[in-house]
């Protein structure tokens, strides 16, 4: 629903008064009653305050009418009084409706707006909200970070507060079809203190062309619905089109070659550099870049258009693991990745998809059926269509088609479904067999899948089961939805076989349930069908919930369904009290849910009773009693499940004049203990390293220890022969020019993120390959000594983003070719290395540099380190550090760096501890949810148990390993976890 669209209300006048004044009814001008937005959803709200918005009242008729006022049908949702006023043909005029939830969960009703319009003189606007027990609110809804080129971070801030006076748990988490885009609130305290306000920093990273959606969701209450902030973005490539982002090649048979081609065109005035294009990513070895046009002069001229052509060759059945081609265009004189294209692909004996292979119906009673599904994908481009259906059965019982064998159309990307229902043939036991033949045609082929059949014909002894025989959902406010259940539980020795259990034809529309499938139930084992019952206008209404169970005679066991919707003065809200999943293992929740009287005499709740088929809920409370106009009573529901499956209950209110409201409880419990995550460790075969130097009066020892153990740095690197490249830049943001000495270089101290020296009087990045690196390093990192304001985050920060990042001259500046572009590489893990023996005074919360140095390699923490050669906490063991270095070492602590204090007695070790840490096999593994218990923590690396050499860090809840004990590059971890409660 939404408030783009208008409800509105025409009806005839219920009376007509003749006189000689008047015109006949049907030459009457009529009024049209209209409101905006048709439905009022107030979405989260928090207990205790009160939540507003804008209902705009039109008269989309011909006629004036008038609006006396509006009421709600819910005690906690009102409007504030307004004098009545006139809408005359076409005006509009908004009135203000207030949401003030008392206790937790969902609320649903109407607003009910009094006028003299044609027709009735109550016109109705559903209402829906849900309170919560806020922790956090949340200021902003959505944030656009604009367009944003490839490869690039951009920043935006959203604001929360605790609006309580206890500390409140702070919880983050991205959601969405391009959620690895987007990050938010990296580092971050987990805890918000009484009241505080603070900001979150977010980030979007475009790894691919187009606009981009997702949403950040803050916790605002333990179990209740998140806030939502919606984020979106979009990807550019500058004045670059291409087309198609993702090539996606269906289901190609095995062994067979499929080829797309990719178009890419230059939109603007300039040339750009093009050099082909070529994989990224191909993980299952099944796609190749087949041709890549070449260029006179490497250049893609203004307006011109080439045409990559990729393919794609499955090796065995099945969908394979995504790839990614990179074409390598972009803007003359920047080193900017070029724009990828997704790739993918599923091998099989076609396009068309049939599954599942086998279905099996199991354990079905004799003289009864189970019912199942086949359902047919195209993952063609086009249409296909299913063009025969021929069913056998080989062996025992009968298959049937649900539906006519008849030519069904199948849309590209879409799927239909085949009805299939088994019943065992009488006294013949053990397995049956057949088959289903499914013909399709796609593009002037055909193809036939089959799916095997298999079923069991079972003696079930007459099954003894409860059930209640009717469901009284007692009165209801129009507009709220009340859902209790209907248990069939089997009370007997022996197994029962349930073929069904739904809610019948022919029931009144405010009723609805999803069926309880077939299947078979143990002795004291039970299926519960969830019906809601949510009446739309005033008066009786029936229904019929029924199944099938094994039984001769009392096989078909029906529940009558009633209730009446009502407009009064007495409720209960929520109508339904919903815990969610609970963990078999985590034992009760409570939830809280509150009677109104808001009638203007006292009511007398005369009794308040619990009706379930089990023990698992608990009502508390000060029911039954009297309250008083105006009062609330607020009641506390407690669940504790004892088996999986979902569990429902009913309170029952009976008031003295015999009238009864009804609340539902309902839980759904789950059996799951415990977790296993699996990662792969990667060999990270590229490191890319920024040195951040501080260049203040205080460093000349240190910049020359640094520079004269170069080759005890590259110690891990070339053990491993890693492909690194090496940068250095200074904290030092503007030139200095009066400090204690004049600064190399060329910026003057400033060099403000670009890599030294700013005017390439030595090699600015250092690889492998560099002549005399070791002497090269130790130039560059003698920055000089004639800074005063350390801000070394902030300087790491620019030279890592734009202009710098990837132009080779940055345009803000005189010197030529003084941008950072050719440092960082996209697929190369980031090591960023401070050294200073000052505090930084960048301009950042540390938390804004974490969640962007994340998101520039991708949120992935094994992709980044931040590590920290500071004055340590303890100044008395470091005499000559100015103060210590808490901002870095926080930022390495949260990125799993080496913290050193930069008075450390031995250079040379101090240094093959940040090569280890930069350039040595990930150590850190994140776990996916929180262990219960961290002493019942295993690990397994291919296979084999590993007892030490690693611990549990619970602040990042991750699993470390020791730098010795670091599985090898390709082997599987596994680490398994008991589940915690939420």
């Amino acid at each position: 629903m939404g408030g783009s669209r208008w409800a509105t209300v025409v009806v005839a006048l219920a009376t007509v008064v003749w006189t000689a004044c008047e015109r006949p009814e049907s030459h009457q001008a009529r009024t049209g009653f209209a409101a905006r937005p048709e439905l009022l959803e107030f979405g989260a709200s928090a207990l205790g305050r009160t939540k507003t918005m804008k209902l705009r009242l039109a008269n989309q008729g011909r006629a004036s009418y008038r609006v006396e006022g509006a009421r709600s049908t819910l005690p906690n949702v009102s409007v504030p009084s307004f004098d009545p006023f006139t809408l005359s043909a076409g005006a509009e005029q908004e009135i203000e409706v207030r949401f003030t939830p008392d206790v937790e969960g969902d609320i649903q009703g109407q607003l009910e707006v009094l006028t003299d319009a044609s027709g009735e003189a109550v016109a109705q606007v559903p209402v829906t909200g849900r309170g919560v027990k806020a922790l956090v609110d949340v200021t902003e809804t959505a944030l656009d970070f604009g367009n944003v080129n490839l490869g690039l971070v951009e920043m935006r801030e959203v604001t929360v507060r605790n609006p309580s006076d206890v500390e409140s748990p702070l919880v983050l988490s991205v959601q969405g079809t391009d959620a690895d885009q987007f990050s938010a609130g990296a580092g971050l305290p987990s805890v918000l203190a009484p009241h505080e306000t603070r900001k979150v920093p977010v980030a979007f990273s475009p790894v691919r062309l187009g606009t981009s959606e997702a949403a950040l969701h803050v916790t605002v209450c333990e179990g209740c619905e998140p806030a939502v902030v919606t984020l979106t973005g979009t990807g550019v490539a500058s004045m670059l089109e291409v087309t198609p982002l993702r090539v996606n090649f269906g289901r190609v048979a095995v062994g067979a070659t499929a080829e797309a081609r990719i178009t890419v065109r230059n939109q603007g005035n300039e040339p750009l550099s093009y050099k082909g294009a070529a994989l990224l990513e191909d993980p299952s070895g099944v796609f190749k870049v087949v041709s890549a046009p070449v260029l006179s002069n490497d250049l893609l001229p203004p307006g011109a258009v080439v045409e990559v052509r990729v393919a794609f060759t499955p090796v065995a059945s099945g969908k394979v693991k995504d790839g990614r081609v990179e074409v390598a265009v972009r803007k003359m004189g920047t080193m900017s990745p070029g724009p990828k294209v997704s790739l993918a692909g599923e091998g099989g004996t076609s396009c068309v998809e049939v599954t599942p292979a086998r279905l099996d119906f199991g354990a079905v009673a004799f003289g009864m059926t189970a019912s199942r599904e086949v359902t047919v994908h195209n993952h063609c481009r086009d249409e296909a269509a299913v063009t025969g259906l021929v069913l056998t059965t080989k062996t025992g019982g009968y298959f049937t088609l649900a539906q006519p064998p008849a030519s069904l159309p199948v849309a590209p990307g879409g799927r239909v479904t085949v009805g299939l229902t088994f019943s065992p043939r009488e006294g013949i036991t053990g397995v049956s067999d057949g088959s289903l033949n499914v013909t399709t045609s796609h593009d002037g082929s055909i193809a036939t899948d089959g799916v095997s059949l298999s079923g069991e014909g079972r003696e079930f002894p007459p099954c003894f089961y409860s059930l209640p025989r009717t469901l009284d959902f007692g009165r209801v406010p129009v507009g709220s939805r009340v859902a209790l259940g209907v248990t069939l539980r089997n009370t007997g020795t022996q197994a029962c076989y349930l073929s069904a259990l739904q809610l019948a034809s022919g029931s009144d529309e405010v009723f609805q349930a999803d069926p309880v499938g077939n299947g078979v139930l143990a002795p004291g084992k039970k299926a519960t069908l969830i019906v809601r019952f949510q009446p739309d206008t005033e008066g009786p209404f029936q229904g019929l919930a029924e199944g099938w169970v094994s039984h001769p005679t009392l096989g078909h066991p029906m529940v009558s369904l009633s209730g009446q919707g009502v407009r009064g003065c007495f409720s209960v809200q929520p109508t339904t009290v919903d815990f969610g999943v609970s963990r078999l293992s985590c034992g009760a929740r409570t939830r809280e849910f509150m009677a109104y009287n808001d009638c203007p005499a006292a009511v007398k709740v005369a009794g308040m009773k619990l009706e379930q088929p089990g023990q698992e809920f608990a009502v508390s409370g000060a029911l039954p009693g009297t309250l008083q106009p105006g009062a609330r009573v607020k009641l506390t529901a407690k669940y504790t499940p004892v088996e999986a499956g979902a569990d429902a209950a009913t309170v029952r209110f009976t008031l003295a004049d015999g009238a009864v409201y009804n609340a539902g409880l309902l839980g759904q419990a789950v059996s799951k203990t415990e977790q296993t995550d699996r990662f792969f460790q990667e060999a990270e075969a590229k490191v890319d390293v920024l040195f951040v130097v501080d260049n203040s009066g205080s460093m000349m020892e240190e910049q020359q220890s640094l520079g004269e153990n170069f080759a005890a740095f590259l110690s891990a690197a070339t053990a491993a022969q890693v492909d690194y490249r090496i940068g250095v830049t200074t904290t030092g943001l503007d030139p200095s020019p009066g400090g204690w000495s004049e600064c190399p270089g060329g910026a003057l101290g400033g060099e403000n993120g670009r890599l030294f020296p700013v005017d390439g009087s030595s090699p600015r990045i250092i690889t492998p390959q560099t002549p005399n690196a070791a002497s090269v390093f130790a130039f560059n990192t003698n920055v000089g000594v004639c800074h005063w304001n350390e801000q070394g985050l902030d300087a790491a920060w620019r030279a890592l983003s734009d202009p710098l990042l990837y132009n080779l001259d940055d345009p803000r500046t005189p010197q030529a070719a003084d941008g950072n572009g050719g440092f960082l590489r996209q697929d190369a893990k980031l090591a960023i290395i401070a050294l200073s023996d000052e505090e930084d005074f960048s301009s950042q919360p540390v938390a804004f540099y974490e969640t962007y140095f994340l998101a520039l390699k991708g949120n992935d923490p094994a992709k980044v380190s931040f590590n920290a050669v500071v004055g340590p906490a303890d100044l008395t063991t470091c005499p000559s550090a100015s103060s210590s270095g808490s901002r870095y070492m926080e930022l390495a602590q949260k990125l799993g760096g080496v913290v050193d204090s930069i008075c450390t007695p031995n250079w040379a070790t101090s240094l093959e501890k940040l090569s280890e840490s930069a350039f040595g096999p990930n150590r850190n593994f994140p776990l996916s949810e929180k262990p219960a218990d961290t002493g019942a923590i295993t690990v397994r690396v291919e296979g084999t148990p590993v007892v030490g050499g690693w611990t549990y860090d619970g602040r990042t809840n991750a699993v470390i390993f020791d730098r010795q004990r670091a599985p090898p590059p390709g082997a599987l971890v596994e680490i398994t976890y008991p589940l915690g409660c939420p």
